[in-house]
């Protein structure tokens, strides 16, 4: 049987439109009730895309990442706005992160990157570079790199990144994209 824990009662304790934080009393199925089991809830599910241009070269951004103190590599990600696709939010966010305009689109997966605490969402994405300008998001980037295959992958292997979606995309795009 694939019963499964039941929420009793739920205490806000803080919502928006970005984030939302409860407390609920759940009941597990063996019958133990725990008084306050955390849940994070994300009301707009995100998306990441791995960019790749035509010698497999992978495009990272340097985020500014206010929440661990300090820039990270990763790849191109953000919410789905409102009455958006998930490929036309994985396009914008490219734009707005890289200055990158995408084809040969491809959707991989999607995620939850901490399913025992949260129901984020990420859909994941992998495609190539068609034209390159500018980033347009300059008080989140701080900069772009394209980095060799060498280079992605001694990144990974050296934990130079952090950022669980980018890693995961990164893998599942080297595994079922190029």
């Amino acid at each position: 049987m694939n019963q499964m824990p039941e929420r009793l009662e739920r205490t806000t304790i803080y919502e928006s439109d970005h984030v939302c934080l409860y407390t609920d009393r759940v009941r597990l199925t063996s019958g133990y009730v725990i008084e306050k089991y955390h849940q994070i809830h994300y009301p707009k599910e995100a998306v990441a895309v791995v960019i790749f241009n035509e010698k497999n070269d992978i495009l990272f951004i340097h985020n500014r990442r206010y929440t661990v103190g300090h820039l990270e590599w990763e790849i191109p990600a953000g919410k789905i706005e409102t009455g958006e696709d998930i490929e036309s939010a994985a396009k914008r966010e490219a734009v707005e992160e890289t200055g990158c305009e995408l084809h040969d689109l491809k959707y991989l997966c999607s995620q939850n990157p901490c399913n025992g605490m949260s129901d984020a969402l990420v859909h994941v994405f992998a495609a190539r570079v068609s034209a390159e300008s500018d980033i347009q998001d300059t008080d989140e980037v701080s900069s772009k790199r394209w980095f060799s295959r060498e280079e992605y992958l001694e990144l990974l292997r050296t934990n130079g990144t952090k950022d669980g979606v980018s890693i995961l995309a990164i893998l599942y795009a080297l595994q079922f994209y190029v």
